[in-house]
């Protein structure tokens, strides 16, 4: 006597939950993917300010090192011409490199102040969310609509978004 697979409850039981791990671990997958591509695109812009303010740091370091160089001119000027015209001149172009320091100076420490390298606001907001939609659809009793997708089938991006806004609860 002979019994086909789909007759054991056992064997079905245990095919069910390996389809479930299956379309769990593939559905984890994009949502691990998206998460990563999130944090990319913050740390991207935080990128981009810091280079931002480095760049203004090196002009102000370039303007410093101007003004240190006009400042020895201004000293050997001084001494050969004890209180003559040309120190006077050399003491103007000082001030003027040592106020584009101060002014670079000033931009670099309001670009680098905005880089918060802990922060990031929109992917601790989504791994929020995830882990809320993952207690909720822990605590639900799943319908028949909720089995998952065969093994060995990976879901394209509109059943990971359904299924993103379906654990959220949102309306579809």
């Amino acid at each position: 006597m002979s019994t086909e697979p789909a007759e054991l409850p056992e064997e079905e039981d245990a095919q069910s939950w390996a389809d479930r791990a299956a379309g769990l671990a593939g559905s984890a997958s994009a949502l691990l993917k998206t998460r990563l591509e999130i944090l990319r695109e913050e740390l991207s812009s935080k990128a981009l300010l810091f280079a931002r303010g480095l760049g203004v740091v090196v002009v102000a370091a370039a303007l410093g090192v101007g003004a240190v160089l006009l400042f020895a001119a201004l000293l050997a000027a001084v001494l050969a011409r004890l209180f003559g015209s040309v120190p006077l001149g050399i003491l103007g172009a000082m001030l003027i490199y040592a106020a584009g320091a101060a002014l670079a100076l000033r931009a670099a420490w309001k670009a680098l102040s905005s880089v918060k390298p802990g922060d990031f606001p929109v992917t601790k907001r989504e791994l929020g969310r995830d882990w809320d939609a993952i207690r909720e659809s822990l605590t639900a009793v799943p319908g028949p609509e909720d089995e998952p997708a065969p093994a060995g089938v990976e879901p394209d991006d509109g059943e990971v978004e359904a299924l993103e806004a379906r654990l959220r609860g949102e309306p579809q």
